[in-house]
C-alpha cells in the first residue's frame, strides 16, 4: 500500500507539475503590467516626438515654398534689369551716332565758315 501510495503521489506530481506551473503569480502579473504600462509610454513619446518631427518638416516645406518664391521674385526682378541694360545701351549707341553726326555736322559749319572767311578776306575777285 506505501508503495502504491507512493507511486500514486509521485505520479499526481508529475501530471499537476505543468497545471501549477501554469498559474501565474501576483508578482509575475504585476510586472507584467509594468512592462505594458512602460511600452505604452514609450510608444506615446514616441507619436509625440514624430508629431513633433513632421510639424517642423511642415514648416522647412513652407520656408523652402517661399524661398523658392523669392528666388523667382529675384530673377524676375535680374530680367527686368538685364531688358533696362539692354534698352540703356542701345540708347547710348544712338547717342553715339547722334554725337558724330553732329560733329560732322559742326565739322562741315567750319570748313564752310572758313571757306566764306578766305572768301571775304581775299575779295570778290580773289
Amino acid at each position: 500500500m506505501r508503495s502504491t501510495l507512493r507511486r500514486s503521489a509521485f505520479i499526481l506530481s508529475i501530471a499537476s507539475a505543468p497545471f501549477i506551473s501554469g498559474c501565474a503569480t501576483v508578482e509575475s502579473v504585476e510586472m507584467a503590467q509594468a512592462t505594458a504600462n512602460q511600452a505604452l509610454a514609450s510608444a506615446q513619446s514616441a507619436t509625440a516626438a514624430a508629431q513633433a518631427a513632421g510639424t517642423r518638416a511642415d514648416q522647412a516645406a513652407q520656408a523652402a515654398q517661399t524661398a523658392q518664391n523669392s528666388a523667382q521674385a529675384a530673377l524676375g526682378a535680374a530680367q527686368s534689369a538685364q531688358n533696362s541694360a539692354a534698352e540703356a545701351h542701345a540708347t547710348a549707341t544712338a547717342a553715339q551716332a547722334s554725337a558724330r553726326a553732329a560733329e560732322q555736322g559742326v565739322e562741315s559749319a567750319r570748313a564752310a565758315l572758313e571757306r566764306s572767311n578766305f572768301q571775304t578776306a581775299r575779295g570778290p575777285r580773289g
